[in-house]
């Protein structure tokens, strides 16, 4: 009986505490899941395709293929939601190639004195390193950047220019650039407007861009992005050597126009665009674009037609880099 009693008063008290334990600890029948970690490294890795080479309203070449990577890295978070007052590291990695050896600048002599030839293609490559610590004040951010861009290829280094006997023919080809960069960008409406002043403090003189672009959404995955640059030099060389722009000049392999010898000074060229970025999912955007390139001022006056000679006595100028070109291309970048 005492047996009995006990096991009862036992039952008793755990079904008394048992809401007492159970009640606030109790698991919820349908739990909500936390929110995904935030995987997303801040990385783009991108590959592409351009008919025409164009860089600073200079056509170098046909059939560019190309490969990149670009970050951001958040130093300073910003207190505002719109991430104003936040600082950030900017790096990008880029690499390209002329497929086929298609450049705009080899010129096609035949019977040089001396003997021999100058082939009218060569190579190019171009590797480019940079970082810059950009600041978002709300309404303007602004950056501050060094940028490396390290040239190969035949039309590097000379090519056949070097190779033929000709009187003062030496020294032709591309320098690295090594630049410092200051940029300034600000949305009016719709519109982002952007600026730059770049200095090359390997071979000297300044190039300032000015450059506007609008997204007009098609549907969720689909925009259509207008965008419109201006370039200005002021003893701007593109890195060329003092042979080359001699030889651009005009004045053949003992001179040419001192406005082209001491590098370009004025607008450089007007370029417009129409790209269409496609979002395949949350990561990958596949990008289409046309667009064209006007050279003014310098630019303009250093085109040639394909009969103009580059030296008395040797006609067969190039396909020339500073002719206007309609060109179209195609990329695509994955972040992770």
């Amino acid at each position: 009986m005492k047996l009995n009693a006990l096991l009862k008063t036992l039952g008793f008290l755990a079904l008394a505490a048992a809401p007492a334990v159970a009640g606030p600890s109790a698991p919820v029948k349908n739990p909500v899941a936390p929110p995904p970690a935030n995987d997303d490294l801040g990385i783009t890795a991108s590959l592409g395709y351009d008919s025409n080479y164009v860089w600073r309203g200079i056509n170098y070449g046909q059939h560019w293929v190309r490969a990149g990577l670009n970050g951001a890295l958040l130093l300073v978070g910003g207190a505002a939601e719109d991430g104003a007052g936040s600082t950030s590291l900017l790096w990008n990695v880029d690499y390209g190639s002329l497929a086929g050896d298609q450049d705009h600048f080899s010129p096609n002599f035949t019977g040089v004195p001396g003997g021999g030839a100058i082939s009218k293609t060569a190579s190019f490559q171009r590797l480019q390193l940079g970082a810059a610590i950009s600041h978002d004040l709300g309404p303007v951010s602004f950056s501050l950047g060094y940028s490396f861009i390290h040239n190969m290829g035949l039309l590097a280094n000379g090519g056949g220019f070097n190779s033929v006997a000709i009187p003062g023919s030496g020294g032709y080809g591309m320098n690295d650039i090594q630049q410092v960069t200051a940029g300034v960008s600000t949305n009016l409406g719709p519109v982002v407007l952007s600026s730059s002043a770049n200095y090359d403090l390997f071979n000297g003189g300044w190039y300032f861009d000015v450059n506007a672009k609008s997204t007009i959404a098609v549907t969720d995955a689909i925009s259509i992005v207008p965008h419109a640059g201006l370039g200005y030099g002021l003893n701007y060389n593109a890195g060329f050597t003092q042979g080359t722009r001699n030889l651009i000049g005009g004045g053949g392999f003992a001179g040419g126009s001192s406005a082209v010898r001491n590098g370009f000074s004025g607008w450089t060229a007007l370029n417009v665009g129409l790209d269409f970025p496609i979002k395949l999912n949350s990561r990958a955007t596949l990008t289409p674009y046309v667009a064209f390139n006007l050279p003014m001022g310098p630019f303009s006056n250093a085109a040639r037609s394909s009969t103009t000679p580059y030296a008395a006595g040797l006609p067969g100028g190039p396909a020339t880099a500073f002719h206007s070109v309609a060109y179209w291309g195609v990329s695509l970048s994955v972040r992770f």
